[in-house]
């Protein structure tokens, strides 16, 4: 991954306002990569909207590039800010002797920690898109492989294992990472589809009854399959 520029000394000359600056930056950058993909956002674009002026840009971040890589950058650290503390109490309780019954609420306490980021979140909102766009591919392919190596690595490693306790030593890792997958994935479309899932269900917006309705379903069929799969 490319080195990621941000503020310079005061000393070096230039903008003084540093963090405050760059964040307005990266923001912008977010929602128009979003809507735009990598190639359609111009950089003159992103810093109008940022309301800087195009060489602010090149003073932080070096090139298009290195912004699309801060971006990420910084959509990764704080999903993981987020995340980090159940995942690693989940990966504690691996180390121990947890029972069926705690296993299964582990995977639910760490299902319900991403539907609250991805869903709730109001930080998520300028994401979407953006985060759409690097899933399918559709952008520089270093930021894809810090996504996965950072935060779905992590997160498979821990919610497979959890199946793996539960389907006992005869699962195979490739079917525990699957139903993993499987399980977790029951989230996206709210996320990734927000609109036409949205729409599917003849509403305008997913308000917090409407939000408790989808997770109650979700962590219901979430627990009848983990005791499915409990040998």
């Amino acid at each position: 991954m490319s080195t990621i520029h941000r503020r310079r000394p005061a000393s070096e000359g230039g903008y003084s306002c540093g963090d405050e600056t760059s964040a307005r930056i990266i923001e912008a950058a977010l929602t128009l990569f979003g809507e735009q993909g990598y190639e359609g956002a111009s950089t003159r674009e992103i810093a109008e909207l940022a309301g800087v002026n195009a060489p602010a840009l090149n003073y932080y971040f070096k090139s298009k590039e290195g912004l699309y890589n801060a971006c990420i950058e910084d959509m990764v650290e704080q999903i993981w800010a987020f995340l980090a503390p159940t995942i690693e109490q989940a990966q504690a309780q691996l180390g121990a002797r947890p029972d069926t019954e705690q296993l299964i609420e582990t995977f639910c306490s760490i299902q319900s920690k991403i539907a609250e980021f991805m869903l709730v979140s109001n930080r998520t909102n300028s994401w979407r898109k953006f985060y759409a766009r690097e899933q399918a591919g559709l952008g520089p392919s270093a930021g894809e492989e810090v996504i996965s190596q950072r935060i779905g690595h992590r997160l498979i490693g821990v919610t497979s294992g959890i199946i793996s306790r539960l389907m006992g030593p005869n699962a195979s890792q490739e079917e525990c990472i699957l139903r993993s997958m499987a399980l977790t994935g029951q989230l996206l479309p709210f996320h990734l589809t927000r609109n036409s899932s949205l729409k599917a269900l003849d509403w305008d917006v997913l308000t917090p009854q409407r939000y408790a309705m989808l997770m109650s379903i979700v962590l219901e069929q979430t627990v009848t399959l983990l005791r499915g799969l409990a040998r």
